[in-house]
């Protein structure tokens, strides 16, 4: 993969991270504000959303890690 593409697929990822993130807050500050079974169904999307965006920073890392690597290693 090239040095561009890396970059782009790091900032993608990064941007995706945000916006789960953003997602999550969201829900949060809203749940509050439904009725109760629509407050349990929003609960579990909040909390799957945060699931993901815990696994998209784990990726981010393993993936900076690499390119970090790479570039050390002259490729």
């Amino acid at each position: 993969m090239s040095a561009f593409a890396e970059t782009e697929f790091l900032r993608l990822l990064k941007k995706d991270i945000d916006y789960f993130e953003r997602t999550v807050d969201l829900f949060e500050e809203l749940i509050p504000h439904l009725s109760a079974p629509v407050q349990d169904q929003w609960r579990l999307q909040a909390q799957s959303r945060k699931n993901f965006a815990l696994e998209l920073v784990i990726l981010l890392e393993k993936a900076e890690e690499s390119a970090r690597s790479a570039a050390v290693n002259g490729r």
